[in-house]
């Protein structure tokens, strides 16, 4: 009787005959270690495991509303991963997505703050709007690499802070109604918001255009001249300028549309969820989709699907804690848990000379 094989290694080797690249192998493994450790420790705080994890599928997938719930906890973190897998292809690392997604926000508002109720209008002059706030902010860093040779990791990343103390600042001072006393905008009419798609949940038009979003992008990286230069420019820029082609013109194409694309997020939070700017409503959202990003291998199929985990358990949570009193910090663990293992067996890859992102850019 021959003697069974070893199910890792026959999941192993299943992989390799059908060329699984190398990135989607380390994310798997990144993502199903995290759920067994995960399990591992709703095991330990002493909290039933079988119950744990029905509380936790239903919570997130158990009927239309809960389903809702986790596409609409999707949507952001997917549209900022897509901002950023923009940049990092074009060959700059954006760690901004925070600073657009606050700019956005603050951009979808500003059509109503400058022209009142004007009907159905309104709606996409504040989605033009929350993209072109971002847009600016993505182009900034960009700009300045190119004039003066600034980093754009570190301008990126300082950006952000200057956007969240300048939301802070609108909404406790001119973008706050007269007599509040919440540090909050007016509320948007109805015209300029996306109504429920279904009744009874707060499932709205931002997630399905998100998801066109992703869709586009990758027509865009894979079939179009564009997103050729676009990942030659990461890749080469030397390549770029030998066929005539300015890198300078493409890291700042990369970056506005990287930056539009956060500025979405933003936008599609405030016309579809809070319905007015809200301060500390994004509650570090733009990080997490960096995560995503790196976590779908830099490719806009994969940001779905990663984005839709972290949906998943952010919902999850908040079932848990409310029939089993589990901690709603255990939603930041079990998201940070992959993002961990990622950059764990990453590292231990590039030691031993096999960087695992090579192949995406």
């Amino acid at each position: 009787m021959p003697e069974p094989k070893n199910p890792i290694v026959a999941l192993r080797g299943l992989l390799a005959r059908l060329s699984v690249p190398l990135s989607l192998r380390v994310t798997l493994s990144a993502f199903i270690g995290s759920l067994l450790l995960g399990l591992a420790l709703i095991a330990c705080l002493g909290f039933p495991l079988m119950a744990a994890i029905r509380v936790a599928v239903e919570g997130s997938f158990g009927d239309a509303r809960t389903i809702s719930d986790t596409l609409v906890f999707m949507t952001p973190r997917l549209l900022v991963a897509l901002g950023a897998l923009v940049a990092i292809r074009g060959g700059m690392f954006n760690l901004g997505g925070e600073g657009q997604l606050q700019m956005g926000a603050m951009g979808a508002m500003l059509p109503y703050l400058a022209f009142g109720d004007i009907g159905p209008a309104l709606l996409p002059l504040s989605i033009v709007g929350g993209a072109l706030c971002g847009a600016l902010w993505g182009a900034i860093p960009a700009v300045l690499k190119l004039w003066r040779g600034a980093d754009e990791i570190i301008v990126t990343l300082l950006m952000n802070f200057i956007a969240i103390y300048w939301v802070k600042y609108l909404v406790q001072g001119p973008m706050r109604p007269a007599g509040s006393t919440f540090n909050m905008s007016a509320q948007l009419p109805a015209d300029g918001v996306f109504l429920p798609l279904i009744a009874g949940t707060r499932l709205h038009l931002g997630v399905i255009l998100a998801v066109l979003i992703a869709l586009a992008l990758w027509v865009l990286l894979q079939h179009t001249a564009f997103g050729l230069k676009l990942r030659a420019s990461g890749q080469s820029p030397g390549f770029v300028r030998l066929q005539g082609q300015s890198a300078g013109q493409m890291i700042l194409s990369s970056m506005a549309l990287s930056g539009a694309i956060g500025g979405l997020a933003g936008a599609f939070e405030v016309l579809g969820v809070q319905y007015r700017l809200i301060d500390g409503f994004s509650s570090g959202l733009g990080f997490e989709g960096l995560a995503v990003s790196f976590l779908a291998g830099l490719e806009p199929f994969g940001a779905v699907l990663v984005s839709l985990y972290f949906g998943a358990i952010n919902n999850a949570a908040l079932a848990l804690q409310t029939s089993l009193s589990i901690p709603a910090a255990l939603a930041d663990v079990l998201s940070g848990l992959p993002i961990l293992l990622l950059a764990v067996i990453s590292g231990v890859m590039l030691t031993k000379g096999r960087p695992v992102w090579t192949s995406t850019r």
